[in-house]
């Protein structure tokens, strides 16, 4: 029976560890948000973006925003697994479903805590707050790609700057055009990131099962 080299191994623990890690961190959180305890930062930096907001940044936010909305980020994601990293069916399917599936957990966290929008969010008419499912799909993407960046040594030095910025700003976008509250892309963020870990594992398992199917095909 093979196994799994022991880099493999370990990169496959380090991922466990970070997934459990993030998600126990963000169910602390949870906890607060429903208790209240984050209400006054809340508010704090709702204050602040409403007294530095400009027709030019709300323009610019208003687009940067899209990319974190699951039907944008799955084809987004596959084609960024096809032409950027030459991927296989794999992995720009591993791609989809990081942003599809992401954005259908976040949808069921959020009929779990019931926390309520901000004014903008109440008169778009959107449903539950926390947490911003915007934040937490581009995070999940953004750490896949520049997970497999760095695993295929494919310009990773550029890559990984541009994925963790565009998390950022997709985040902040949601607070700045006030449709949710910075306590909810805090939590968009680390369920993304958790999603994104264990989707990294998933990478690792294909990675390894292509590689093992290469191998025989090479002895046949």
């Amino acid at each position: 029976m093979k196994v799994l080299p022991r880099r493999e191994e370990w990169l496959l623990l380090l991922l466990a560890v970070a997934c459990l890690g993030l998600a126990w961190v963000f169910a602390k959180m949870g906890s607060e948000v429903l208790e209240g305890e984050l209400l006054t930062m809340d508010r704090v930096v709702q204050q602040w973006v409403a007294h530095h907001r400009s027709p030019l940044a709300h323009g610019f936010f208003r687009v940067i925003t899209f990319l974190g909305a699951k039907e944008v980020l799955a084809p987004i994601g596959a084609l960024v697994g096809w032409r950027l990293f030459r991927g296989t069916t794999g992995l720009m399917t591993l791609l989809v479903f990081a942003a599809l599936a992401a954005g259908e957990f976040v949808a069921l966290l959020k009929r779990s805590f019931h926390v309520a929008r901000p004014a903008g969010g109440i008169i778009a008419g959107l449903g539950y707050s926390f947490p911003s499912g915007h934040a937490t799909g581009s995070t999940a993407i953004a750490i896949v790609v520049a997970y497999v960046s760095i695993r295929q040594r494919a310009h990773a030095r550029v890559i990984v700057p541009i994925c963790a910025l565009i998390a950022f700003l997709v985040g902040f976008s949601r607070v700045y055009l006030d449709v949710h509250w910075a306590s909810d892309v805090i939590g968009g963020w680390l369920v993304g990131a958790a999603f994104g870990a264990g989707c990294c594992a998933l990478y690792e398992l294909l990675h390894r099962r292509a590689e093992v199917c290469r191998k025989n095909e090479a002895v046949i």
